[in-house]
C-alpha cells in the first residue's frame, strides 16, 4: 500500500526536472531518498496516471486541518475538489457541487446560489481559511478563480475560528506555485477562456501567472479576470458580473515566505425570485396555474408602482388578528384579499418565474489577505496572517421586500506549529497553537411594508402589474422597518494536537476560547419596525473543543470516530446580530457533532473515499428580524467513492441520506397557505396569512400537535445520490477526447405544513464533451439531458407558499487557449 507523501516526492521527481540541469542535483537526492520506495513509487505513478478527472488530493491541506495531513488519514468527513474536477463535471455554482460531494443539496435561496447547504443546515464560507461575510442569496459566489474547493462537514478546525455544527466551504485562489511540488511557475503561463451557451450565455475569463525574482526573494504573481454577461433560463433574469483577482507568493530571505491575496467582485442582475406562487398540487403535478388579479388597490398616481400613502388609504388595516384564529395575522385587509378579475386557470411556462423590471440586486465585494510564514531550521513555522472582507449590496423583490446591506470585517490570525518524536518514537505528532481577534461591523437595512407583502397578488402568467408592484424607500415614500447596526468582536486562543502512536493509532485534539464582546442598535421605524428592544450589548465566553481517533491499517480501511462542541453567534443576512436576540441571551448558540466512519484507500489506490454516519444539534436564525432561535437535530449517512478503474475510465460515486429536525417544532415566522387553517385561497390570495410562531400557531388553528415536538424540515430532501464517469481516450489526433456523464437522483421534499403540497423526486443527466489538442481545448457541457421537469423548495418563510421550478435543459461550449 502507497502513502500518498510518496506521491508527492514522486510527482516533484518529475517537476523539479523540468527546471533543467540546475535541479538534477534535487532530482538525484530525491531519488536516492526513495529508493527503497520503487516499487511504491511506480504504483503510485500508475495511480496518477489514471486520475484523468483530478480526483487525487494533489497537496495535503495544511490550511484546513491545522497540519499537513492528508484527507484520507484525517478522522473528518471532508471533500477537496479540484479546479481539473469542477471543469469535468461542470460544476459552476455551488449548487453544482452536489455531484461530487455528499450531503451538500442546497435548497433554493430565491434562485440566487450564494451559499451550501452542508447537511441539512446553512454552511458558512471561507476564503483562503477565514469566514467571510454572510451570503444567504445575496450574490452567486464565484468558484472559477479557486485552485481548489474544500467542504467540510462538521465544525470548522479550531485555528479557522468559532462556527457552527454543519459545516462549511472554502475557496482557495489560484497562485503562481505548483500544487504539487510546491515550488514556482518556470515560466510565464496563462489562459484565454471563451464560454458561450444557451439563453444568451457568455462568460469571458483571462489568467496568467508571471515568475517574479528579486534579490534573493523567489516566487510569483498570478492574476485572473472573469467577465460574466449573460441571460437566464427564468425570464427577467439576466446576471452579469465582474472580477479580479491577484495573488503573490514570494520565499524571502532567512526562510520567510509572503502569500498575499485581493479579490474584487462587482455584481448586478442576480435578482431574487421566488418562482411560482399560488403553489397546488395540480400546479406541481400538471403546470394548471390558478389565474386572477385583485384589483381592489390601485396606483392612483400612475407612476407603476404602489407608495405607502396609496396603500395606507386604501388598505388601512394592514395588519390585523384574524377573529377565528388569534395567533394568525392578515397582513393587508380583507376587503381586499379576493382575486376579482379573470380567475380562472392556465398552463404555466418554468421560464416564468417571479420578477418585474423593477426587481435588481447591486453587489460589490472586496476581499484581501496577507501571510508572512517564518520556516525554521526545524520546520516549524510562524505564521502571521491577517485578512479583510468588505460588502455592499443594495437589492429589490417587487412583491415588496428590499434590502440595504452594508458589512466590512477583519481579522488576525497568529499562530505557530511544531511537530515533536520521530519515526522511531512510539508517539509522535504536531502541535498547533495561537491567537486571533476579530472585528465586525454591519448594518441591514430591510422593509416589509409595514406588513403588506402578499407574495399571491400577483398573477405570474399576466406579470407584473401596478397594483401588484410594491414600493421601497429606494424610489418613494416607504421606510425602513428594520435599520440594524451592529458591532461585535472576539479575541481567542486555540490549541490543536495531532498525534500518531504506533504508526496505526492517530488522535486528533483541539479546542479554543472566545471571548466575544457585542452590541447592536434598532434605527427602524418604530410603528413598524420587528424589533423590540432599540439598543443592547453583552459580553460572554465560550469554549469549543474536538476530539477524532483514527485506525490506521495497512489494509487500507481506516476507520474513526470523532466529537465536538462548539459555538457561535447568531448573524442576520448582514452578518448582524438583533438587539432582541443579545437582550433575550440567544445571541450565541451551540451546537453538538458526534460522527463515525470508515475512510477507504483500496486496491493500492485505486479506490479511494468514505463512509459515515453522523448525528448533529444546532440552532437556525429566522429569516424575518433575525430575533427567533429554532434548534435544530440532523442525522444520517454519507458515501463518497473515487474509482479509479483503468487509465482511460474513472467513476465517482456520492450519497447521502438524511434527516432534519426541528426539536421543539419550528419557532419562527412563517407564511402559509389560506386553505392550510381552513380559508378559502382565491378570497384570501392579495393577503398574506402568517403565524409569528409557527409550530403554536398552527396547532392553535388546526388542533394538529404535529406541529408540536419534533417536526421534519420535508423543504430538504432525505437521499440524494449522484453517479459520474468520466472517459478519456489514449493520445492520437487529439493529445486526449472524452466524455464525462453522470446521473443525480434527489428524493421527495415538501413545504412544513402537515399534508402539504409534495415535490416529487427526479433523476437528471448531466454530460459532457472535452477535447485537448496542443494548446487548444474545447468543451461542451449539457445540464439536465432529458429536460427534467422538477422543483426545488425555497428554504425560508415562503417554503410552503412558493416554490423554484428547476432549471431545463441548458448547454454551454468552452472554448480555452493555454499558453
Amino acid at each position: 500500500m502507497f502513502k500518498l507523501n510518496k506521491l508527492f516526492k514522486s510527482v516533484s521527481l518529475a517537476v523539479v526536472a523540468m527546471h533543467g540541469a540546475s535541479t538534477e542535483l534535487m532530482a538525484q537526492e530525491l531519488t536516492t531518498q526513495n529508493e527503497e520506495n520503487l516499487d511504491s513509487i511506480e504504483v503510485v505513478s500508475v495511480v496518477a496516471k489514471r486520475d484523468i478527472a483530478g480526483f487525487l488530493e494533489n497537496q495535503p491541506s495544511g490550511l484546513l486541518f491545522g497540519f499537513e495531513k492528508s484527507l484520507l488519514e484525517t478522522p473528518r468527513s471532508a471533500t477537496f475538489v479540484s479546479d481539473e474536477t469542477l471543469k469535468a463535471f461542470g460544476v459552476t455554482t455551488v449548487d453544482d457541487l452536489t455531484a461530487v460531494a455528499p450531503g451538500t443539496f442546497t435548497a433554493s435561496f430565491y434562485g440566487v446560489e450564494g451559499a451550501l447547504n452542508v447537511r441539512g443546515t446553512l454552511a458558512e464560507t471561507y476564503f483562503h481559511g477565514f469566514k467571510r461575510i454572510e451570503n444567504r442569496g445575496t450574490y452567486q459566489t464565484p468558484i472559477g478563480s479557486t485552485s481548489r474547493v474544500d467542504i467540510l462537514r462538521g465544525p470548522p478546525t479550531a485555528n479557522f475560528g468559532p462556527g457552527k455544527i454543519g459545516g462549511l466551504l472554502n475557496l482557495e485562489p489560484k497562485t503562481a506555485r505548483l500544487s504539487q511540488s510546491g515550488g514556482y511557475l518556470p515560466e510565464t503561463v496563462g489562459e484565454v477562456q471563451l464560454t458561450l451557451g444557451s439563453y444568451d450565455k457568455k462568460n469571458l475569463s483571462f489568467q496568467f501567472g508571471v515568475p517574479v525574482n528579486v534579490g534573493d526573494a523567489e516566487g510569483g504573481i498570478y492574476t485572473y479576470v472573469e467577465i460574466e454577461d449573460s441571460g437566464s433560463y427564468y425570464d427577467g433574469i439576466e446576471p452579469e458580473h465582474q472580477m479580479l483577482q491577484v495573488t503573490a507568493d514570494f520565499e524571502l530571505s532567512n526562510n520567510w515566505t509572503l502569500v498575499a491575496g485581493l479579490m474584487a467582485y462587482n455584481a448586478e442582475g442576480y435578482v431574487q425570485t421566488p418562482g411560482w406562487n399560488r403553489v397546488t398540487q395540480e400546479l406541481i403535478d400538471n403546470g394548471t396555474y390558478i389565474t386572477g388579479r385583485d384589483t381592489d388597490l390601485v396606483d392612483t398616481n400612475g407612476n407603476g408602482q404602489m407608495e405607502w400613502a396609496e396603500l395606507s388609504a386604501q388598505d388601512p388595516t394592514y395588519f390585523a388578528k384574524l377573529t377565528s384564529y388569534p395567533d394568525f395575522y392578515l397582513y393587508a385587509d380583507a376587503n381586499v384579499a379576493a382575486l376579482d378579475s379573470n380567475v380562472g386557470t392556465t398552463q404555466l411556462s418554468r421560464h416564468n418565474v417571479y420578477t418585474s423590471d423593477s426587481d435588481f440586486s447591486d453587489t460589490s465585494t472586496f476581499t484581501g489577505f496577507v501571510d508572512l510564514i517564518k520556516t525554521y531550521d526545524d520546520d516549524s513555522q510562524l505564521k502571521l496572517q491577517l485578512f479583510a472582507d468588505y460588502l455592499d449590496n443594495q437589492r429589490f423583490v417587487s412583491y415588496g421586500f428590499p434590502a440595504d446591506y452594508l458589512a466590512k470585517t477583519a481579522e488576525l490570525r497568529v499562530s505557530y506549529i511544531s511537530a515533536f518524536g520521530s519515526s522511531s518514537d512510539a508517539i509522535q505528532g504536531s502541535y498547533n497553537v495561537g491567537v486571533s481577534s476579530r472585528y465586525y461591523d454591519a448594518r441591514r437595512k430591510e422593509s416589509y411594508n409595514g406588513g403588506q407583502i402578499a407574495i399571491n397578488r400577483r398573477d405570474i402568467s399576466v406579470g407584473a402589474m401596478p397594483n401588484d408592484i410594491i414600493g421601497s424607500p429606494f424610489n418613494s415614500d416607504f421606510f425602513w422597518d428594520l435599520d440594524t447596526q451592529s458591532k461585535w468582536s472576539y479575541n481567542s486562543a486555540f490549541a490543536m494536537v495531532d498525534l500518531t502512536a504506533m504508526d496505526i493509532w492517530n488522535l486528533s485534539l483541539s479546542g479554543r476560547y472566545d471571548y466575544y464582546d457585542v452590541e447592536s442598535t434598532e434605527n427602524g421605524d418604530p410603528t413598524y419596525s420587528y424589533a423590540t428592544e432599540i439598543y443592547a450589548e453583552d459580553t460572554d465566553g465560550e469554549f469549543t473543543f474536538s476530539a477524532m481517533l483514527l485506525l490506521d491499517l495497512e489494509s487500507g480501511i481506516r476507520p474513526y470516530i470523532s466529537y465536538a462542541e462548539s459555538s457561535a453567534i447568531e448573524f442576520s443576512q448582514a452578518g448582524d446580530v438583533s438587539p432582541d436576540l443579545i437582550a433575550n441571551g440567544e445571541w450565541l448558540s451551540d451546537g453538538e457533532l458526534l460522527e463515525g466512519g470508515v475512510k477507504l484507500e483500496l486496491f493500492e489506490g485505486i479506490v479511494t473515499g468514505s463512509i459515515s454516519g453522523y448525528r448533529q444539534e444546532r440552532t437556525e436564525l429566522s429569516t424575518v428580524g433575525g430575533s427567533t432561535v429554532s434548534r435544530t437535530r440532523s442525522e444520517g449517512t454519507e458515501l463518497e467513492l473515487r474509482i479509479l478503474a483503468s487509465e482511460n475510465l474513472s467513476f465517482s460515486i456520492t450519497s447521502n441520506k438524511q434527516k432534519t429536525e426541528y426539536i421543539d417544532g419550528f419557532a419562527g415566522y412563517y407564511i402559509v397557505n389560506p386553505r392550510d387553517i381552513g380559508l378559502n385561497d382565491i378570497d384570501n390570495y392579495g393577503i398574506s396569512v402568517a403565524a409569528l410562531s409557527f409550530a403554536s400557531s398552527m396547532y392553535a388553528a388546526t388542533g394538529s400537535d404535529y406541529y408540536l415536538g419534533e417536526l421534519e424540515d420535508t423543504r430538504i430532501p432525505d437521499a440524494v445520490t449522484s453517479i459520474y464517469a468520466t472517459y478519456a481516450s489514449e493520445a492520437g489526433v487529439f493529445d486526449s477526447i472524452g466524455s464525462t456523464w453522470g446521473v443525480r437522483y434527489v428524493s421527495e421534499s415538501s413545504g412544513l405544513v402537515e399534508n402539504s403540497v409534495k415535490y416529487p423526486s427526479y433523476l437528471t443527466v448531466q454530460g459532457s464533451f472535452f477535447a485537448h489538442y496542443g494548446d487548444w481545448s474545447l468543451m461542451l457541457n449539457i445540464d439536465n439531458v432529458f429536460d427534467e421537469t422538477y422543483f426545488t423548495s425555497l428554504q425560508d418563510l415562503y417554503g410552503d407558499v412558493a416554490v423554484l421550478p428547476g432549471k431545463g435543459r441548458e448547454w454551454r461550449a468552452t472554448v480555452n487557449y493555454a499558453f
